[in-house]
Order: structure tokens, then C-alpha cells, then sequence
């Protein structure tokens, strides 16, 4: 037998007292197998043992593969657990092994299977970037976080402050890169913030500055490159993507690469035995120059367009190239970046912020900061990357159309991407409007109505987003989370909002108007509907405090949920379906309303025995999604409970 919303209300009391004579139901959530954490912040391969690579997936964390990239098992941590922004080998002693880390440097005697830490600054002084001296690994530099530059002779055991100069303030600086001279190891080069490019001729003992402290574009050095055996020709790179080339040491630059796009230079590497090939990761991804910079070609066109770093293994015919950053994953290349695969860690899950899921509970959409996966549901469920053609940039919201089959909108500070076959491949949408915006959707009635909200306010489109007109009032610019379509009237539309609390329009989002007599504080994380009564709204505040109107927003009034004001409360609301709404109370006991709020049954107790940070609900599958801190996607099934409690 099949129950319609009405028997389900009527129910739901004698469910709830049920459920309380019988005691919880217990249920166990379901591991996704993903998406794992594919920020990797530092890789080293191995100079001496070929197929041998280390990486580190952040928070200490180091990764030892023996195959290649293959497979992976855990090394020792960094103590403590800081980012860790650069491993590093000594030439002469390969089992030695340096990193550079947000608290500071270690060296490891073992490959990684114990580290020390090294006195570089004061106590807790940050490291940046290591270099050692190719003609005596004894010598050792290291940038820092605000402290300028460091030496040690001694391979490490004691540092030396060298910010000796006549004009620079070096020991106040940041330094993003070292480069030494192998024709001339006395000679060594420095990016660093606010000065640029400097030089010393001296192996550090006094410095002098080449560039402005900053380019015409107003950018600053991050990344250089010294020419082997190229009698002073290098490049150095800035955060707009500019790349400067010298011949004369720093004497005079010149333009090796201008860029509109503020694809900020992350690294730069040459080929071993092929000094002339430069490749450089970008935040949009890599380039190649096969003539030290006068001519630049992107590469990797099956690579996402985010940020990407590279590192270099082997030399002349037999060079692998390794791509890696945030949310950029770790991926290999044999043919020189014309095509890439995947190499998976599988150390630790990533944090998943943003989750969205399609009409029909097929394809479920995980944004964890610039990464973008998708998961196919059901049995055999798996996981695959966003495909190319995606901007860079964190997250800020997914949208899957809720009209059109296989389309999603992913939003990020740089405009909206858009894919028509469940994230297979992307494409940017034309920026027409004003602001950066954080919010998309598509209105699920009207099928040419597109909505974005910014800093600017929200946005209207009447074609599809091909043009936009800022809603009424003019000037308004109340951040919105949510918004929630009434499935009865399609000019219905509620907005939960973070310094406005509810928003709502009766025009089909041209018209808007603050409805929020009665609720306390600015901040609503979602607004859901009561199928049954199209004027009854309920609002969920951060505290776990719901409130309920009776006249379509005007006037609000508190309810008394079943949990106390003192739990962790999140919400998830299926926007196709505003009166299913489901809680997860002390990321354990989950709670269901098929009203928008009004009656609750108690469906199980599933700890989630990590913190939920995401909530995704499918009311067509009636499955629970949770994205948690450093643990990916967990699921729970709930049809059967519900439909057992239903006696279907």
C-alpha cells in the first residue's frame, strides 16, 4: 500500500511515540570510498632510486612510493603536523632528506622514516624554501615567513641570518624562492616579498635588489629559474602570470610571457640534460617552452584548470613529470605532458564543504576547496574527477538543473562553469553581471529563469544566464545560502540568508522583501515548506532554534523541535522536494519531517564518529549524505526505515 503526504502526517505522532517505547533503531553509515584528499602540497622524487617519490598530502602527513606512483604506504610525520611546503634531498647523502614546513625546518637521516627539527629563526619561524649548494651539500639556505634568509655550513646543525644589505630590510621579508648559479654556487638568487628579485655574489654574505619591489602589474615574484650553464640567463615568474627573462644576470629584464588572466606562476623547472625546456605549473594549469622562455604553449589538455605545481623525475629520454597542488590530486606524464594519469594516495579523506545531488539521486556533486568530484550512487558507487574545461578557484556552491538532464553549475570566485554531461567536461559562462558570485541556480518551474547572488546583491536572468538584471530593490546585498521554490506556486521563492534572515519574492525572484518578524539574530542556514499548507514556511537558525509562520513569512513564531537548543544541529532540505527535511543531531541521532518541520519522527541513531560539514538529502532515494572533516563522503540509506515505520 502507498501513502500519500496526508497519511504520513497523520501518522507521524503515533511513529514518534513508537519509536520513543521502543528505543533508537541503530544504523551504520556507509563509506563512499571517497573523495580522497587531492591536495598534495610537496613532491620529491628520489635522485638515486628510480620509481621511488615522496609526497605529502599536508598536516605533516608523507606519502613513500617504490612503484612509481603506483602504490603508496604512510612515512613518519612531521611533528605536529604542519603544512609541509617543500621536500628536498641532499645530493650527497640521498638518504637525507630536508622539508620546509609552516613551523619550520626538519631533515630526516632515514628517507623519511624519522625527522628532527633544525633551528632556522627564532622559535616558530615558518620555512618556505630550502636550497643546497651543488658543489658542498654542507651549505644550506632556507627562506622564511617574515625573517628573511638563513645559512647553514654544517649541513644543517647550526643557522646563520644573512639579511646583510645596504638598502634591504631582508630580515622583515618573506622569501619564495632560491636559485644558486652551478657555473658560480657563490652567486645566488632570491624571490622575495617586497623586494623582488635579489642577488648576492658572495654565497649571501651581502645582497642587492634586480627588480622594483614590484611588477607594473603590481604583482609579486614567486617562482625563478637559473639557465644551466647559461652565463647569467634566468626567469623568474609573479602571481599575475607575468614571466621575466634576463642574459646579463639581472642586469635588464625583459618580457618572456605577459598574462591578462592572473594565472600566478606556482614553479618553475627545467628538463635535466635539455636546459633550454622549461615547464611551469600555473594556477590555471601548465606551460611549456622549448627555448628557456622567449615562447611559451600550454600543455596538458586533459589536466583540470587549476592550480599545478611540477616536479621533474629523470633525465633525457626517460623524464616522468609529475603534476600536483591543491585540489589538483597527484598525476604522472611519460610523453611530456601531452597526456597524464592519475596516481591516487588514498592516505586520508578530503574535507567535503559543498555537496549537491540530481533530481533523480543518480550523480552526487562533492567540492572540496578547488577539487570537484562526482560520485555515481547505488551499489557499485564510484567516484571520478571533474572533467576539463573547469575554472579554478574554491567552490563556492553546486547546483545540478533540475530541468535539464546532466547539467551542473559550479560557482567560484572567478564566474560560474557549467557541464551538460554530469561533469564530464566544463565550460566557463559569459561574465555579464557585477560582483563575484557565490550562489547559482536554476529555477525548477520556470525553465529559462536563472538566479546568482554576489556581493552585489541577487541577480535575475530571464534567458538562461545569458543576460542579468539586478533584482528589486535596487542596492540589495544580503548574502544568500539558500534558496527554497515553492513546488505549488512557481513565483513563490524563500531565501535563508546570512545578515538578512528570510528573504522572500512573489514574482518570480524580480521582487524581494525581508520577512523575518519574530526571528532573533541575521543568520538562516535554510528555509523549508509544508506541502499541505502553501502558507506555512519553517526556518532553521545555527543554533538548532526553528521557527514556523503560519502567513507565508510575515510573522514568525518558535517551535520546539525534539533536541534541545544545546545540540549540533545541521539540516538538509531537498530543494525539489522543500517539505522533506531531514536532521543530524550530534552527528548521531537523525531525525525526519515529510511537513518542512512541523512533526518529527526519530528515524535512527547512526554515529557519524567524525564532524559533518556538508549535509546532502535525497528525498527521490531517501539517502542522507554527509561530507566530513578530513574524511570524504559517508552515506546513509533511510527508505527502508521509513517505509518499515510506514508498514509499506
Amino acid at each position: 500500500m502507498t501513502r500519500g503526504p496526508l497519511d504520513l502526517l497523520l501518522l507521524l505522532p503515533a511513529l514518534l511515540a513508537g519509536c520513543s517505547a521502543s528505543g533508537p533503531f541503530v544504523q551504520v553509515w556507509e563509506e563512499t570510498g571517497g573523495p580522497y584528499e587531492r591536495s598534495i602540497s610537496a613532491v620529491l622524487p628520489d635522485n638515486r632510486v628510480a620509481g621511488t617519490l615522496y609526497a605529502s598530502p599536508g598536516n605533516g602527513e608523507i606519502a613513500v612510493s617504490t612503484s612509481g606512483g603506483r602504490s603508496w604506504r604512510r612515512a613518519a610525520p612531521i611533528p605536529e603536523g604542519p603544512e609541509i611546503r617543500q621536500l628536498i634531498q641532499d645530493p650527497d647523502s640521498p638518504e637525507r632528506l630536508f622539508a620546509a614546513t609552516g613551523a619550520g625546518a626538519f631533515v630526516s637521516p632515514d628517507r623519511a622514516r624519522s625527522w628532527t627539527s633544525l633551528g632556522v629563526g627564532p622559535s616558530g619561524t615558518g620555512v618556505r624554501v630550502m636550497a643546497i649548494d651543488p658543489w658542498s651539500s654542507a651549505v644550506i639556505y632556507a627562506g622564511t615567513d617574515g625573517k628573511g634568509l638563513y645559512k647553514s655550513p654544517d649541513g644543517g646543525r647550526t643557522w646563520n641570518e644573512i639579511n646583510t644589505s645596504r638598502d634591504l630590510l631582508l630580515s622583515g621579508a618573506d622569501v619564495y624562492d632560491i636559485g644558486i648559479d652551478l657555473s658560480k654556487p657563490d652567486r645566488v638568487f632570491a624571490a622575495v616579498s617586497p623586494y623582488g628579485i635579489i642577488r648576492s655574489t658572495d654565497a649571501g654574505a651581502h645582497w642587492q635588489g634586480l627588480t622594483p619591489e614590484f611588477s607594473v602589474t603590481g604583482s609579486r615574484a614567486t617562482r625563478l629559474l637559473i639557465r644551466r650553464n647559461g652565463q647569467g640567463t634566468l626567469l623568474y615568474g609573479t602571481t599575475s602570470g607575468t614571466i621575466m627573462k634576463t642574459t646579463n644576470g639581472g642586469s635588464s629584464w625583459s618580457p618572456s610571457r605577459t598574462s591578462k588572466d592572473f594565472d600566478g606562476i606556482l614553479s618553475l623547472s627545467d628538463f635535466p640534460g635539455t636546459p633550454d625546456s622549461v615547464i611551469a605549473g600555473t594556477e590555471r594549469g601548465i606551460i611549456l617552452s622549448s627555448d628557456f622562455g622567449t615562447a611559451w604553449r600550454p600543455e596538458g589538455r586533459d589536466l583540470p584548470e587549476i592550480p599545478t605545481r611540477v616536479a621533474i623525475a629523470g633525465e633525457g629520454s626517460h623524464v616522468t613529470l609529475f603534476a600536483f597542488g591543491s585540489g589538483t590530486g597527484l598525476r604522472a606524464s611519460g610523453d611530456n605532458g601531452a597526456s597524464w594519469r592519475t596516481l591516487e594516495l588514498k592516505l586520508g579523506g578530503a574535507t567535503v564543504g559543498v555537496l549537491a545531488i540530481d533530481p533523480a539521486g543518480d550523480h552526487l556533486f562533492a567540492a572540496a576547496g578547488n577539487m570537484c568530484m562526482m560520485y555515481t550512487t547505488g551499489s557499485s558507487g564510484a567516484w571520478s574527477e571533474a572533467g576539463p574545461g573547469f575554472r579554478g578557484g574554491d567552490i563556492r556552491a553546486l547546483s545540478v538543473d533540475p530541468s535539464v538532464p546532466g547539467r551542473v553549475y559550479a560557482t567560484t570566485a572567478a564566474g560560474v562553469s557549467v557541464s551538460t554531461d554530469n561533469g564530464g567536461s566544463w565550460e566557463t559562462t559569459p561574465r555579464s553581471m557585477q560582483g563575484s558570485p557565490y550562489l547559482y541556480e536554476a529555477h525548477p518551474a520556470i525553465t529559462t529563469r536563472r538566479f546568482m547572488a554576489s556581493e552585489q546583491g541577487i541577480f535575475v536572468s530571464t534567458d538562461r544566464g545569458g543576460t542579468w538584471k539586478h533584482s528589486r530593490p535596487p542596492g540589495n546585498q544580503w548574502t544568500v545560502l539558500s534558496l527554497t521554490f515553492s513546488p505549488t506556486n512557481a513565483g513563490t521563492i524563500i531565501g535563508a540568508t546570512s545578515g538578512g534572515g528570510v528573504i522572500l519574492s512573489l514574482d518570480g525572484g524580480f521582487t524581494w522583501e525581508q520577512a523575518r518578524y519574530g526571528i532573533p539574530g541575521d543568520r538562516v542556514e535554510s528555509v523549508a515548506l509544508d506541502e499541505t499548507d502553501p502558507d506555512t514556511f519553517y526556518a532553521y537558525l545555527p543554533d538548532g532554534r526553528c521557527f514556523r509562520s503560519r502567513n507565508k513569512g510575515l510573522e514568525w513564531d518558535p517551535y520546539a523541535p525534539p533536541w534541545k537548543q544545546s545540540d549540533n544541529v545541521r539540516i538538509a532540505c531537498d530543494r525539489r522536494a522543500p517539505n522533506s527535511v531531514v536532521a543530524l543531531v550530534d552527528n548521531t541521532h537523525v531525525y525526519y519531517s515529510h511537513s518542512g518541520g512541523g512533526t518529527w519522527i526519530r528515524l535512527v541513531d547512526a554515529d557519524l564518529h567524525a564532524r559533518a560539514v556538508s549535509l546532502c538529502w535525497s528525498a527521490a532515494t531517501m539517502t542522507l549524505y554527509a561530507g566530513v572533516r578530513e574524511g570524504g563522503v559517508y552515506r546513509l540509506p533511510l527508505g527502508r526505515r521509513i517505509r518499515d515505520l510506514l508498514g509499506e
